[in-house]
């Protein structure tokens, strides 16, 4: 969601697409136009949104609260470092408990960075994790529920389901 793709003209026209044109666009209408598809395939199919861009994160927290089969994907793009997943996660907890988190995936064209990338994800979801139980917010059994969740079970479950 948000993903503006070969914006640059001249690069796509010398270089073809996925060369990195790409923008990410935040003037766009998230909530309004994913009613109809949510609804339509409402507990039918699971659906896991990417927003390329933080001010979406609230919007699309708030849908997948609403509608269990919808869950959240890590953050992508440009926010896809230690900084962007903890502000993520960080805007996540305002809402919910990270519980319909998709986890961490990678996608086939950087295969490579698929341990590093699962592993920051990790690393920053255990620190945000650990200060929520300091700060007396999660019991620690809780606390280690969730990360087992959200880092193996969960998006096992939803990506692996029929395997």
């Amino acid at each position: 969601i948000g993903a503006v793709r070969n914006y640059r003209d001249s690069l796509y026209q010398e270089l073809g697409p996925d060369t990195g044109g790409d923008i990410s666009n935040s003037d766009i209408e998230i909530a309004e136009n994913l009613k109809y598809f949510v609804n339509k395939f409402d507990s039918e199919l699971d659906i896991v949104l990417y927003t390329m861009e933080p001010t979406h994160w609230f919007t699309v927290s708030t849908i997948s609260r609403a509608f269990p089969n919808v869950s959240l994907g890590a953050a992508w793009w440009l926010t896809d470092n230690p900084h962007g997943m903890e502000k993520q996660l960080q805007q996540v907890t305002n809402v919910d408990l990270f519980y319909n988190l998709a986890g961490m995936v990678t996608d086939s064209r950087k295969l490579m960075s698929y341990s590093s990338r699962s592993e920051m994800f990790r690393r920053t979801l255990a620190n945000v994790v650990g200060r929520q139980v300091d700060r007396g917010r999660m019991p620690y059994s809780t606390a280690a529920d969730l990360v087992k969740h959200v880092s193996y079970y969960g998006p096992k479950e939803l990506f692996f389901k029929n395997i």
